[in-house]
């Protein structure tokens, strides 16, 4: 279907890209960037990235449509140098928190030139008079919907936005909170200059006239790419050349010695967290085999590093642990954030030589490598109970990351077939066609519930006018039909009027419980559950109910029922029945009762958590990663400190026991430990050695010799820190208060970032 553009303003013709790199002497860079970019042996400009700079030094806007590693990020930190060079902000959305630190790490390099650069992405705390000396901030899309939501004051000097990973406007649950943000700051800011970066997708034209920016494409990269299908010992590329690899070998193990052989590294792409294990351990032999000693030794310290980096001991550092010593890992998302990050280093400083991961890899990450193989093009579809293939933008996604600059002189990227007919579906259906056109996911009710419901808290829309004219300008609007649209955005307020979250009528208004929904970033379905818990809990609610509450909400997506824990959970919720405060086949929620069962499966995972379960313990008996506790954890924190607030507001007689289970779930203690983790460095194990030790608060510490501290921790390091902490009684002079961590300090993670969004906004 054409785009409807008539009103636009047109998009600026296409610029010619020159034949070779541009040294950066004969472009128009200031001569004190250039000084900076050569530092970092940057010497020439490649081709798609002299393209764009014109019209980005010019302030204009830009989509560049580039493969891995053509050097799309340059062009987005020279946009954000120009603008605060011009006393303008600079905002750069990332979809992932390790892109966001990766990017910040990266624009650290112009800090000689006066560039303030900040992150937010929940992981820190960023209050407004901290965010005002920021000349750029690295933060996630919802981050910048928080900003929005707040009417920062910080966005009232924005001159530009980065987009990075544009094409993931087409992801469920990433896209609609990009496509919102994107057209929120448009809207907003009129003169703003758009710095789009993708990667080749089908319509990036489309795109760029929506977004009324330039179109830069380019197939360039640094690094060529030989793109093949290995079947029965040979690869056949796609310029018909093929390429014969010696046995002995299974195809995975046969790719990965050659490769290594030659001196490269192969990062290996499958579709289950299972697989990625089990392939890393059968490759352990074939890579040990090929390291010479430093790389053995490398390899070691990467695996000792691993083994100090938690007080408690986790599967991941286990198996992991088993693995790093040969020069293998695997990363998946039952991997703790700190694990991922060892992982990840290891393998860009090439002490690990294979590293074998699920897609999400795939998604920004910079870690290339000179072979890469992608053994599955087919992955389990929850929506549809099957198997179903992988998008064939995915699978460039994970092709592109082949070939590392100044180490590889090609890069090989490998889809594997069982036989000669899956051989010609592949060469047919991912190699030569192109990857799939972006389309907007906004039309989906969840989505839609959250932006109308934020759109009209934050005033940004007050009429039926505004709201049809928002949506016009979405990329949705852009190319599809509005009509469709407009019939879920109908439905959606005619929910949230008839839930008390919006005003009935027009002008358009928010209710104080819809004000407060938005603020605290909640999915209103969520919001109407946990309204419901707080009219029916008890005063002395236990904790079983209020985490099996939160469990059931849509904002915390529940762990899946292995087999043969569905009997155990209908025993449970046979037991707990008449407590439940949210049960199967009951409004707003209507879950059925085998749904219900995997939310008290969450919920016990909670119940384990608080109870000081080991994590190792929990893990094994639940069948999840780390990872995937850790992220329960944060969400389940997340909607307990939610529930607080609503219950400060609305009911009050349960925001006590509320908040009390939010400070314990954040930590994973029983109440005893609260105030020994609010100490720095205390997590819940060493909290529970110095309980142990006679230690019940911070208050007995200050009594205690140093000695006896640092005798309970077993660390001198450790003890000295926690005595920094406190003014202790046997001081001879004054000696400040550090700053403590808040009554309320943010959680971790997606979480942690909703939280900082309300708390720099009202305070905990």
């Amino acid at each position: 279907m054409p785009s409807r553009s008539s009103g636009r303003p047109r998009r600026p013709a296409a610029l010619p890209e020159p034949a070779e790199p541009v040294p950066l002497e004969a472009t128009a860079l200031d001569p004190a960037v250039r000084a900076i970019l050569a530092n970092d042996g940057i010497s020439r400009l490649y081709p798609p990235q002299a393209t764009a700079l014109g019209p980005v030094l010019a302030g204009e806007s830009v989509v560049l449509a580039c493969p891995t590693a053509s050097g799309k990020s340059l062009v987005a930190y020279l946009a954000l140098l120009r603008a605060a060079r011009a006393g303008r902000t600079a905002l750069y959305l990332v979809p992932l928190r390790a892109l966001a630190s990766e990017k910040a790490e990266e624009l650290e390099r112009f800090s000689e030139l006066g560039l303030k650069v900040g992150i937010s992405i929940g992981d820190f705390d960023l209050p407004a008079e901290r965010l005002e000396k920021l000349d750029a901030l690295v933060a996630t899309s919802e981050k910048a919907d928080g900003l929005l939501r707040r009417r920062s004051p910080w966005l009232d000097r924005l001159g530009v936005v980065v987009a990075d990973e544009v094409h993931l406007l087409r992801d469920p649950e990433r896209g609609p909170t990009l496509e919102v943000s994107l057209t929120r700051l448009r809207r907003s800011y009129p003169g703003l200059q758009v710095v789009a970066l993708s990667a080749t997708v089908g319509n990036s034209e489309e795109l760029a006239a929506w977004l009324g920016a330039r179109h830069i494409a380019s197939s360039f990269r640094p690094v060529p790419l030989k793109l093949g299908v290995y079947h029965d010992g040979t690869i056949t590329f796609t310029d018909l050349s093929t390429r014969a690899i010696p046995p002995p070998g299974d195809p995975v193990p046969r790719l990965v010695r050659t490769v290594i052989e030659e001196g490269g590294q192969a990062l290996v792409f499958v579709n289950t967290r299972r697989a990625s294990e089990q392939v890393a351990r059968s490759l352990t032999g074939t890579v040990h085999r090929l390291l010479g000693d430093d790389e053995r030794a490398r390899a070691r310290a990467a695996a000792q590093e691993l083994a100090v980096i938690s007080e408690e001991d986790t599967e991941g550092v286990r198996r992991l642990g088993g693995l790093l010593p040969y020069g293998v890992a695997f990363h998946n998302a039952s991997l703790t954030n700190s694990e991922r990050r060892i992982v990840e280093r290891a393998f860009r400083d090439r002490a690990l030589k294979v590293l074998v991961a699920t897609p999400t890899l795939a998604a920004g990450i910079n870690l290339p490598a000179r072979r890469v193989i992608v053994r599955d093009t087919s992955r389990y579809d929850d929506r549809i109970g099957m198997q179903a293939p992988i998008s064939a933008l995915e699978v460039h996604q994970m092709l592109g990351r082949a070939g590392r600059p100044r180490f590889d002189p090609v890069g090989e990227a490998l889809l594997l077939a069982r036989g000669p007919e899956e051989e010609e579906e592949l060469l047919d259906g991912y190699l030569a066609a192109g990857p799939e056109p972006i389309v907007s996911r906004l039309a989906s009710e969840p989505a839609l519930r959250m932006h109308v419901l934020a759109l009209v808290a934050s005033g940004a829309v007050s009429t039926d006018a505004d709201l049809k004219a928002f949506f016009a300008a979405t990329f949705y609007g852009h190319t599809l039909p509005l009509p469709d649209l407009a019939a879920n955005i109908a439905t959606v307020r005619a929910f949230l009027e008839a839930n008390d979250l919006l005003v009935r009528g027009s002008p358009l208004r928010a209710t104080r419980f819809g004000e407060l929904t938005s603020q605290l970033y909640l999915d209103p379905l969520s919001a109407l559950v946990l309204r419901e818990v707080l009219e029916k809990a008890p005063i002395g609610v236990a904790e079983f109910p209020l985490l099996a509450a939160v469990a059931a909400t849509p904002d915390l997506p529940p762990l899946f029922l292995r087999r043969g824990e569905e009997a155990d959970m209908r025993s449970r919720l046979a037991t707990e029945a008449e407590e439940l405060l949210v049960k199967p086949e009951t409004p707003p929620l209507d879950l059925d009762v085998e749904s219900f069962l995997a939310t008290l499966k969450t919920a016990s995972v909670l119940e384990a958590w608080i109870a000081e379960t080991p994590i190792v313990e929990i893990t094994e008996r639940f069948g999840i990663g780390a990872g995937d506790l850790r992220t329960k954890v944060e969400d389940a924190d997340w909607l307990l400190f939610a529930t607080g607030r609503l219950a400060t507001a609305f009911q009050r007689r349960v925001a006590r026991p509320v908040d009390d289970l939010s400070l314990r779930v954040r930590y994973g203690v029983k109440e005893e430990l609260l105030d020994l983790v609010r100490l720095r460095g205390i997590g819940r194990a060493r909290a529970r050695r110095l309980y142990r030790a006679g230690f019940a608060d911070r208050e007995s510490l200050r009594a205690a010799p140093l000695e006896r501290i640092e005798r309970a921790l077993g660390s001198s390091r450790l003890a000295e820190m926690v005595a920094s902490q406190l003014i202790r009684k046997d001081a001879t002079g004054p000696r400040p208060e550090p700053t403590a961590p808040p009554s309320d300090p943010p959680p971790t993670g997606r979480t942690r970032r909703r939280l900082e969004e309300f708390h720099s906004d009202t305070g905990p």
